[in-house]
């Protein structure tokens, strides 16, 4: 399967943007998307998935489960489903849901 960033689907809010290269619909095992921020995320967690985040420029934060870590160019953060986190900063990141995302498994911390 192959995805193109031409084709995603853009979504985002006040600091953040982002395109959704796929959905459960395309494959049920994992989506991608390719985000930008800059300023914070909001503290969610997701009950159905866990997330691979892999910063491609910038620098930032992730707060996981109330642990702060800085982040870089080429770092990889791993996320665990049921785990509550925030990430904040002005990065470029690429992002996979396994399984792929459901937005109604997505809570507000």
């Amino acid at each position: 399967m192959q995805f193109k960033l031409k084709d995603a689907l853009p979504f985002g809010w006040d600091g953040l943007k982002g395109w959704a290269y796929n959905s459960k619909n395309d494959f049920a095992n994992a989506s991608a998307a390719y985000v930008e921020i800059d300023g914070a995320h909001g503290s969610v967690k997701s009950t159905k998935s866990d997330l691979v985040y892999f910063v491609l420029e910038g620098s930032g934060e992730f707060i996981l489960d109330g642990k702060n870590i800085k982040v870089e160019k080429m770092d990889t953060i791993i996320v665990p489903k049921n785990t509550p986190f925030n990430y904040q900063g002005k990065m470029k990141l690429f992002l996979v849901h396994c399984p792929a995302y459901e937005e109604t498994a997505e809570i507000k911390c």
